[in-house]
Formats: C-alpha cells, sequence, structure tokens
C-alpha cells in the first residue's frame, strides 16, 4: 500500500508542480509478490483542480500482483 501511495503522489506531484496529499486510496491484492524487487507504474486518470485521480500497477517476478486507485486534492494555488 505504501509502494502505491508513494508512486501516485509522485507521479501527481509532477503533473500539478506542487505536494498533494491523498484523500483516499483503495488496493487490490492479487497475489504475494514473490522475489526481492518490486516496480509500480503509475497513470494520472485525471489532473483536476481540486482532485486528480492516479491508478497504480504493482509488478513482481514479472507478475501484477497489486492494483491501486489513488484520489488526491489538488487545491488552488494562492496568488500573491
Amino acid at each position: 500500500m505504501s509502494l502505491i501511495d508513494s508512486t501516485a503522489t509522485y507521479a501527481c506531484c509532477i503533473m500539478q508542480g506542487r505536494a498533494v496529499p491523498t484523500i483516499n486510496l483503495r488496493v487490490d491484492y492479487l497475489r504475494p509478490a514473490g522475489g526481492e524487487e518490486m516496480m509500480a507504474t503509475a497513470i494520472v486518470r485525471r489532473a483536476g483542480r481540486t482532485v486528480s485521480v492516479v491508478d497504480v500497477d504493482v509488478i513482481a517476478g514479472g507478475k501484477l500482483v497489486a492494483i491501486g486507485r489513488a484520489d488526491l486534492a489538488t487545491p488552488a494555488q494562492e496568488n500573491n
């Protein structure tokens, strides 16, 4: 879950250009993660003005082991 949250947050931060907090996180565990290395891939589905949605796939041992969806707050930047 931490890998999915971190990956989604980083992907959204790149798109938004600022820090974004997680509002909601859902993870579906598909199988046990075998091996020592896991790789997470994020797709930003929506980078909105107030909420962004990011999907994350986690692969271990060449197999999809978990999928997650994160909703992240994207508050408007202050104009000073």
